[in-house]
């Protein structure tokens, strides 16, 4: 009954507040500082976090191999000009043959695999380019994240 009351009343004190202003600041070293309105925080970062693979933006005219398989068969040519939906090439993953279809209209400007060929995950396959450029409004790399609140 206590830890319900006690749970209610936090509640009501989350409530009241106000949302603060936040910044991540990029890390240097071994800590990073958080600054809020009311505090600064510090803490310590781990060697998975310091290892890790920094994020990019991916380019979507790429396409590669999410599971490891064998290229069954490649049903393009470079140079071919392809449309929504068209089949680009087999690719047999964990004994299951997936078709692998063109994500938008473009030409097929470098196919980097072979009939036969065994792929390990994240193998460029097709480089597929598109007949009309992207426009994405994200940013090109992630490394640390600023929070824009009120």
């Amino acid at each position: 009954m206590a830890e319900k009351k006690a749970l209610a009343q936090n509640k009501e004190k989350v409530k009241k507040h106000k949302a603060h202003k936040s910044e991540v600041v990029k890390p240097q070293y071994e800590t990073l500082q958080i600054f809020t309105d009311a505090r600064i925080y510090k803490t310590n970062l781990t060697t998975k976090y310091r290892n890790r693979k920094i994020w990019k933006k991916p380019d979507l005219q790429e396409i590669f191999s999410v599971i490891p398989g064998v290229v069954t068969s490649i049903t393009v040519n470079e140079g071919d000009h392809v449309v929504k939906g068209a089949e680009l090439m087999v690719y047999e993953a964990m004994k299951m043959q997936n078709i692998i279809r063109a994500p938008f209209d473009g030409t097929i400007e470098k196919i980097h695999v072979k009939n036969g060929e065994k792929t390990a995950k994240g193998v460029l396959m097709i480089y597929l380019k598109s007949d009309v450029p992207f426009e994405v409004d994200e940013p090109d790399t992630i490394s640390s994240v600023q929070y824009q609140g009120e």
